[in-house]
């Protein structure tokens, strides 16, 4: 390498241990290792694993305001009570329940990944030596 010249490889390492081989910029690291580019990575990791979630993808097939978890639970309460009643039949009630639990799954999906996106801001925070 002559004077003047950038370096051929970042200089810092992986987290596996083996050597970075992104092109480095002006200062020898490149933009994933640049201190001055970490809160803007963070931030488009946040947005690029929300947007390519199973459950942002089911989100945008879904008309907006179907139903509540309130509501998911009144139909369930209410399929039973027809059932129970006799004025429909179980097998309609068991689809109604299975729909309920997949309701149920996505939901729970949906907040741990509403959790998982807030602690990743603490940590990130934490490494900055700030508060969120």
């Amino acid at each position: 390498m002559m004077d003047g010249d950038a370096p051929a490889k970042c200089s810092q390492t992986n987290k596996d241990g083996s050597a970075c081989n992104a092109t480095p910029g002006p200062s020898g690291l490149c933009r994933w290792h640049s201190p001055e580019m970490a809160d803007r990575i963070a931030e488009g990791r946040r947005r690029g694993g929300k947007a390519r979630s199973h459950v942002a993808r089911a989100r945008k097939q879904l008309p907006a305001g179907l139903l509540t978890a309130d509501e998911m639970r009144a139909v369930v309460c209410l399929t039973t009570a027809k059932v129970l009643a006799g004025s429909i039949e179980p097998p309609v009630a068991t689809a109604v329940a299975t729909l309920a639990r997949a309701f149920g799954s996505l939901t729970e999906a949906a907040r741990a990944e509403e959790l998982a996106a807030r602690l990743d801001d603490l940590e990130a925070a934490a490494r900055r030596g700030g508060a969120a």
